[in-house]
């Protein structure tokens, strides 16, 4: 192990003015790179405005970096979040000597000394453009493993900003000698002959001092369990696991470490802590080269089964049918349309614990294909498909729209626990039909409106049919579904068109009843686009009316939760005195008057219309 101080100008050089045989870095590695398995690039805005406003204070020390000696260059094990950001900033500070091409000279030299950039990426590929006097961000999005194109560009923005603050050419060049001046302790690991890898080094000591993400002390644990001339194939394997864990980002989860976590707290029974330790000891010590390649391959597969789905789901053309075997029978019934939609909600939902049974019923399901013979179809029928989903979809939806504070307590791992028993499907859908039982007695319909979730309760008392335990459709605004603010229109300033024959008038409602019930989730109805245009701000009797007659033309019902809520209108005196106003000469003022008495009495709270909602909810999944 070498251990040296440098100047960051000497870092990227990699040259301390040392040419013998005492010489810090090898003269034949000119490339610093950060390899693949390695973290992506993470730092928030304000630790990179910390880290500049700190510099332009006084040179400083930006701690330790710890590499490991390859054949061709050194591989950062521990500090490529700081000599990154060091980079964007040199690269920043060369753009703003734009027209002074020997000071830009002077910084491109330190970025790249030898012809190259000195500073490589693997899972981002070469990401410095050259643009005449400027130097960008430009990521290649195929090389892009870990979707970091993001955090670099607004990294590189962050620093941007904070330079062009500076004020003067004077201010600007003494950051310049104040950064190339700030100090780096250097380790790198040159004996590999050493039993000790150096991601144990890496881990002795930054674990203590509490440095570190949760991913990356599990990542030094494995390397510690992990015999040394396997450590390529972990290498490989983490990577594979790391792209998992980043594609999981579309579903809320923050990274590599939030994977782990969550992972773990659907696959054991323990409640695992965030740091991954319990009783002292980490989840992973003591583990054998084969138990810890068991866990990690398992982690790789649940990702990607995961993953593959969500993809397929996105697919026009996409029918289930690698997971349902009779999935073809029903391409042309709309089911599979609803069963997509469900399917898409629970994985793309921002909450997490409420999506563990679901994630780990994929998985389960595409394990067990990959281990039947190849090219059979799915075995699981699509009827009991579509009913474990449809209510893990009602579970999902009433964990998320209950207020209570969620925390991993609450996980539950009883559909987990089914399929992995004798005849798991079945069991998986009396466990599924448990916990949406459990949701629906606690229901609460929420006061302000969310669309999400009023979509999916209108679906419900409109849609669900308790004899096949199934939601045959979910209301969809590509599907022409739109919201109808019924009775506090969608106006800044509230105005109802009041319509009697040729005559109308617009009324006022007081502002601020427009903007105490405008949100209010009983001011919706969801209907149709065509008939929703047709509404436009017309007072409540008209809409009524057209509504009514609309249905009729076309021989359907009304939808379930329009009918609670105009028959619930339809008994209020109030509605029943605009009523006696049409046909009849009255000022406009008398009918103003009289429609803010409607809409008051309306959302008056002791009129329990959220209660008729509330019911007919409950009542959608009572059999006959």
């Amino acid at each position: 192990m070498k251990a040296f101080v440098v100047t960051l100008e000497q870092l990227f050089k990699m040259d301390t003015g040392i040419g013998d045989e005492r010489a810090n870095f090898s003269g034949n590695k000119r490339k610093l790179l950060i390899p693949l398995y390695q973290r992506e690039y993470v730092w928030p805005d304000e630790k990179i405005v910390t880290l500049v406003n700190d510099i332009k204070r006084c040179n400083k020390f930006l701690g330790n970096i710890i590499m490991d000696e390859a054949d061709t260059c050194y591989e950062i094990v521990d500090g490529q979040q700081r000599i990154t950001t060091c980079c964007l900033i040199l690269m920043c500070l060369h753009n703003q000597y734009a027209g002074s091409p020997r000071e830009q000279n002077t910084l491109k030299k330190l970025i790249k000394p030898y012809g190259e950039f000195v500073l490589v990426n693997d899972s981002v590929g070469n990401y410095i453009s050259e643009d005449g006097d400027k130097l960008l961000i430009k990521i290649d999005k195929e090389k892009d493993v870990y979707y970091q194109t993001d955090d670099f560009e607004r990294a590189f923005n962050t620093i941007r900003t904070e330079m062009e603050n500076f004020g003067g050419h004077e201010k600007l060049l003494d950051f310049k000698r104040k950064l190339l001046d700030c100090e780096i302790l250097i380790l790198i690991n040159n004996r590999h002959d050493n039993i000790h890898p150096v991601e144990e080094i890496f881990l002795d000591i930054n674990e203590k001092a509490q440095l570190l993400q949760p991913e990356d002390i599990f990542k030094g644990h494995c390397f510690e369990n992990y015999e040394k001339e396997s450590h390529q194939d972990l290498r490989e394997l983490w990577v594979r696991l790391k792209k998992q864990a980043m594609a999981f980002r579309k579903f809320g989860y923050k990274d590599a470490s939030d994977y782990i976590y969550l992972y773990l707290l659907e696959t054991e029974d323990n409640l695992i802590p965030q740091n991954l330790k319990i009783g002292g000891r980490h989840y992973l010590d003591g583990r054998t080269m084969d138990e810890t390649h068991r866990i990690l391959s398992q982690m790789v597969a649940y990702g990607e089964d995961n993953i593959r789905f969500y993809n397929d789901l996105l697919k026009s053309d996409y029918e289930f049918a690698d997971l349902c075997k009779d999935s073809h029978d029903y391409v042309h019934t709309g089911d599979h349309q609803a069963v997509k939609k469900m399917c898409r909600q629970m994985l793309e939902s921002a909450a997490q614990y409420q999506k563990l049974p679901f994630q780990y019923f994929i998985y389960f399901l595409k394990e067990n294909k990959r281990s039947a013979d190849p090219g059979t179809a799915g075995s699981m029928p699509y009827q009991q498909f579509r009913k474990i989903v449809t209510n893990l979809y009602v579970y999902m939806m009433l964990f998320v729209m209950d207020g209570a504070k969620k925390s991993k307590k609450d996980i539950d791992h009883t559909v987990r626990d089914a399929v992995n028993g004798e005849d798991g499907i079945s069991r998986a859908l009396t466990a599924a039909r448990r916990l949406r039982n459990q949701k629906v007695r606690n229901f609460v319909l929420n006061e302000n409106f969310a669309p999400e979730k009023l979509q999916f309760v209108y679906s419900v008392i409109d849609f669900y049919e308790p004899e096949r335990n199934w939601l045959r459709k979910i209301y969809m605004t590509e599907n022409g579904d739109t919201l109808e603010h019924f009775i506090v229109p969608d106006n800044r300033k509230g105005y109802i068109l009041w319509k009697d024959g040729d005559n109308q008038i617009h009324l006022a409602l007081p502002p601020e009843d427009v903007k105490k019930y405008k949100k209010m989730t009983i001011n919706y109805l969801i209907i149709d686009r065509e008939l929703n245009e047709s509404l436009g701000h017309d007072d409540i009797v008209t809409k009524i009316q057209k509504i009514r007659s609309w249905y009729e033309r076309r021989g359907e019902a009304m939808p379930g939760h329009a009918a609670v809520i105009i028959e619930y209108i339809e008994q209020l005196p109030e509605y029943d005195s605009l009523k006696h106003l049409k046909g009849a000469a009255h000022s406009r003022e008398e009918i103003e008057a009289a429609y803010i008495m409607f809409v008051m009495s309306y959302f008056d709270p002791e009129n329990k219309l959220k209660d008729s909602l509330e019911r007919a909810f409950a009542g959608a999944f009572r059999t006959a």
